[in-house]
């Protein structure tokens, strides 16, 4: 056995059992046998590109996670990997500014995968011009979220905090970094209490209730989305995060100050 070919069995088998399934189920699924897929989990046997492939499909993985694949087997990765500052990512990063976040009225941003903000509209950057310190490195949303300033700012924060945290939890469970900020906001009692709700009914929507420049409430939720056809790892981690107006007072409230922000950087 060499050590490619058991990192192979190792990814193998963490995989199937995520998914949940025997070895039998699997090799049903790959049009193999039990036998080969236990010969493939403990080195016994090498896979085949046509193999990994088919594993790939059927399991439905991720680019990031086929990239994995392919390397554990020993094979070149027909996916990239590129850096967060190289051209083509930049040039992917610039297209989603032009064609999306701009002609999007309300606040957006796209984040990397630790909810870094690599880029936001006009309304987004004035959204968070009062939670940004001036800094030499990207703000963070989550970090936003969870400082003083904006909690003071959310009118129904016990409602809305469980929101925030349900998406911490997720993304804290695959990213050490994410963790260790879930972890700092446990330690801070930022995440105290998230089990008192007394709704009687869950409701289809839970805004959160925020305090605008002027004192408007605003009742805002979020659309998260991510291109359909990407096949680079690194893009495929980012997200675009689009606010979404929950009422006709907010709608009018957010257009109208980005409006009057456009208006300045127009005249400027």
């Amino acid at each position: 056995m060499n050590t490619q070919t058991n990192a192979f069995g190792s990814t193998l088998k963490s995989l199937r059992r995520e998914r949940g399934l025997s070895q039998a189920v699997l090799a049903d699924k790959l049009g193999s046998t039990q036998r080969h897929i236990s010969f493939l989990e403990t080195g016994r046997a090498r896979p085949s590109p046509f193999m990994v492939k088919r594993i790939e499909r059927e399991l439905v993985l991720s680019v990031a996670r086929g990239h994995v694949l392919y390397e554990a087997a020993g094979f070149t990765s027909p996916y990239k990997s590129r850096a967060e500052d190289s051209p083509d990512v930049l040039d992917a990063l610039d297209l989603i500014e032009k064609r999306l976040l701009a002609n999007w009225p309300f606040p957006a941003f796209v984040l990397d995968k630790r909810w870094t903000i690599l880029r936001s509209n006009l309304p987004g950057t004035l959204f968070l011009t009062e939670f940004v310190k001036s800094q030499n490195k990207p703000p963070n949303l989550f970090q936003i979220f969870l400082s003083p300033v904006f909690r003071e700012r959310v009118l129904n924060w016990q409602e809305a905090a469980p929101i925030f945290a349900a998406r911490l939890y997720r993304e804290a469970a695959v990213d050490p970094e994410l963790a260790e900020l879930l972890e700092k906001a446990r330690l801070d009692g930022l995440l105290d209490g998230l089990e008192n709700n007394d709704w009687t009914e869950v409701p289809v929507f839970v805004p959160v209730e925020f305090s605008g420049p002027d004192g408007t409430p605003l009742r805002l939720t979020s659309l998260l989305g991510q291109l359909a056809s990407v096949q680079d790892a690194v893009i495929e981690g980012m997200t675009v995060e689009l606010m979404v107006p929950m009422d006709t007072a907010t709608e009018a409230c957010l257009l109208k100050t980005g409006q009057q922000a456009e208006n300045i950087q127009t005249a400027k």
